[in-house]
């Protein structure tokens, strides 16, 4: 554990009164934040979409005989089966059944076109995540729009009080079986040679016949490959249909694309869809968020339902899924971290902060330190696209680049336990560091075509993860993906415009001063010049101003380090701090995030803590904390950075954030034999070697 230290402000009466007023105003600043404020994810976009949602005993639904070939392939005899059916008059898009406490039910669902034909079977698996006080349910399934949904069910007396129904079947002739289809193999990365398909441990000798490249038509009623549910046999404890409650939700798509975040939340982050961009109602959590220590690995999952959607409706099923997860289920909020749909597009799943360690709600017994992305559709039923495995590493492969874990590693893992897992509390699981959710629990997620991509996946991860650890990366630009004209296909979407190059190397966010007039401005400020100090009001600089001038002025002698002229023997440990209580590692905010992600990727290279966080009082929203060694600096223009050794010194000599320089934009990283870190207005090259320093403007 790093040990901690205070050391008291040092103040001397020399201070002449301006510069004491600069100082006064800096602490009544930091009174009133706090010193530590809480990580605010991104906040691109429009604001909440409310969704539409109604929910009604399973009982309320009408008893229906359906004579359907397709229902063979559910489990059970052949034949004739009688199914519930609910009818609203507001159209509805996704569709769930919800009970309380452990049950074995297995479900199927199939929803009605406008014309009257029915759209294929989906399985309704149950979500394995209990809430707090015993909600559960099947996955919510994306229907498409419609009125009207059959429910084909196990473990469930459907008729209840009841009288069977008389035999009434559709007339609806059943499409042909297609032959049975072989799990796909990986497509491969490029420069990868392309890996087996896995095959799970639970997977039948013989699996019903599914249609291959399947295209959902309005006619072909055909049910999907079966999960293990059709294995499964009503058990003595059947259901009452008044113990259960159907869902109807629409997630209320709105047409004209989706808000990109502007920013990373940290360097070499993929483009991400913010919570505000997909209109999140941040009114509807109901507890805090919890942050685990670290994450350690991340688990692949997908949805459930259609395949068939645009981009506006994968925006609407975000918030649908947040809706039933927050509220029927009792999660308080999406159970997954990130979600992506089959256009590639990632969205920011649960709230917290995409690069803290937040415990989500996804794979029961695991929750603990584990990331969870899902793939937006039904992945037995459909093949994954390349741009969605794509997304799908990359956003691991950042996460495992900031929290510290290999891509393709493996690791014991301790389960708390739960219902459906495939190992009980107490015992540890050796499994990849990115494993799929059926390796945890007994279920078929992320389908067949989802786990046959898993070394695809943790290929592509491993491929970012190098790159941010060699520095290889700058952030992404990103780009408003264009709707199709027409809805897509499953497995064939449109492609989104692709981003444009990136540059290699970050513009300016603001005009640098020349070298001169930055120094000029601390020496007459540090002399008590009213106007300089006026100028350097609200930044990092006026607090070393203030720092320096206990001592008299700041140093007479200049000398160029590149394209900047330095002040002679000014280094980053002249900043004093401001707040007497020590910033700590509790995550509550970017710059305590980011000591994490240094101290766990680096080491030690910033020592202890010498204040808490101090804001400034300037625009920028500008706030940093102190170390022995080096000093973390966030802002509003910029992410949270670590300066630390020589270029942290390099950096407070051309004057802190008021020189060319400004803020920082990324941590250090490797480019060829010497270490670089990008700036707002240029870079800072240091050779390890030598000790040799150079800056250059931008």
């Amino acid at each position: 554990m790093q040990q901690r230290r205070r050391i008291a402000t040092s103040r001397q009466a020399s201070v002449s009164p301006t510069l004491a007023v600069v100082l006064s105003i800096a602490l009544v600043v930091t009174a009133a934040f706090g010193g530590n404020q809480i990580l605010q994810t991104q906040d691109a976009g429009s604001g909440p979409i409310d969704v539409s949602q109604a929910t009604a005993s399973f009982a309320s639904g009408d008893n229906v005989v359906v004579d359907d070939a397709a229902i063979a392939a559910q489990g059970g005899e052949p034949g004739p089966r009688t199914v519930k059916e609910f009818t609203r008059d507001e159209e509805f898009s996704m569709f769930a059944v919800t009970w309380t406490g452990d049950r074995d039910i297995a479900a199927f669902v199939r929803s009605q076109n406008a014309d009257g034909s029915w759209r294929q079977w989906y399985p309704a698996e149950p979500v394995g995540q209990s809430g707090p006080n015993g909600e559960n349910g099947t996955e919510l399934l994306f229907v498409e729009p419609t009125n009207t949904v059959q429910v084909s069910i196990t473990g469930v007396d459907i008729y209840g009080d009841a009288p069977a129904p008389e035999i009434e079947t559709y007339d609806q002739a059943p499409a042909e079986q297609a032959p049975a289809a072989e799990a796909p193999a990986a497509a491969p990365v490029a420069g990868i040679e392309a890996p087996a398909a896995p095959i799970a441990d639970d997977a039948p000798a013989e699996e019903a016949p599914v249609e291959e490249a399947p295209v959902e038509s309005a006619d072909d009623g055909l049910a999907p490959l079966p999960t293990n549910y059709g294995d499964i046999q009503p058990v003595a404890d059947i259901a009452s249909p008044d113990d259960l409650d159907v869902v109807f939700i629409d997630g209320n798509a709105q047409e004209g694309g989706i808000d990109l975040a502007t920013t990373s939340t940290s360097y070499g982050m993929p483009n991400v869809v913010s919570r505000a961009g997909w209109g999140a109602n941040e009114g509807m959590r109901c507890r805090g968020t919890t942050i685990d220590p670290k994450v350690v690995a991340a688990t692949v999952h997908h949805t459930a339902g259609s395949n068939n959607y645009t981009p506006a409706q994968a925006a609407g099923i975000m918030r649908g899924m947040y809706d039933y997860h927050a509220r029927q289920l009792g999660w308080c909020d999406i159970g997954y971290n990130a979600v992506v749909d089959k256009y590639g597009t990632i969205y920011e799943g649960r709230f917290g902060g995409l690069d803290k360690a937040v415990q989500g709600a996804h794979v029961g017994g695991f929750n603990k330190g584990t990331f969870g992305i899902s793939m937006m559709g039904n992945y037995d039923v459909a093949e994954t696209t390349p741009a969605m495995i794509k997304s799908v590493g990359e956003m691991i492969g950042w996460k495992a680049a900031i929290s510290g874990f290999n891509p393709t590693g493996r690791n014991q893992y301790y389960t708390q336990g739960f219902q459906g897992s495939k190992y009980p509390a107490g015992t540890t699981a050796n499994l990849p560091n990115i494993f799929a959710h059926r390796d945890a629990h007994n279920n078929a997620c992320p389908g067949r075509y989802g786990y046959a991509q898993m070394d695809n996946i943790r290929a592509h991860a491993m491929t970012k993860y190098n790159a941010i650890k060699g520095g290889a990366v700058v952030p992404d630009q990103p780009t408003n993906p264009t709707p199709p004209s027409t809805p897509s296909n499953p497995g064939t979407p449109s492609n989104p415009a692709p981003n444009p190059p990136a540059p290699t190397q970050p513009a300016p966010t603001r005009p640098a001063p020349s070298p001169n007039n930055a120094l000029a401005t601390l020496s007459s400020a540090a002399n008590g010049d009213t106007n300089a100090i006026l100028a350097v009001f609200g930044t990092v600089a006026a607090i070393a101003v203030t720092a320096l001038a206990a001592g008299g002025s700041l140093p007479d002698g200049v000398s160029r380090i590149g394209d900047v002229e330095v002040l002679d023997g000014v280094k980053i440990t002249d900043l004093k701090p401001v707040v007497d209580t020590l910033v700590s590692m509790s995550g509550d905010s970017e710059i305590e995030q980011t000591w994490n992600r240094v101290s766990t990727t680096v080491g030690p290279v910033l020592g202890n803590p010498r204040g808490g966080i101090t804001p400034t009082a300037g625009a920028a929203g500008t706030q940093y904390a102190l170390f022995d060694n080096g000093i973390i600096l966030d802002s509003d223009e910029t992410q949270a950075r670590a300066l630390w050794g020589t270029v942290a010194d390099t950096w407070a000599a051309q004057g802190f954030d008021l020189g060319p320089l400004g803020l920082p934009l990324s941590d250090q990283y490797s480019e060829g034999d010497l270490v670089r870190v990008d700036f707002q207005g240029g870079y800072i090259t240091v050779d390890p070697a030598t000790g040799d320093v150079d800056v250059k403007l931008t």
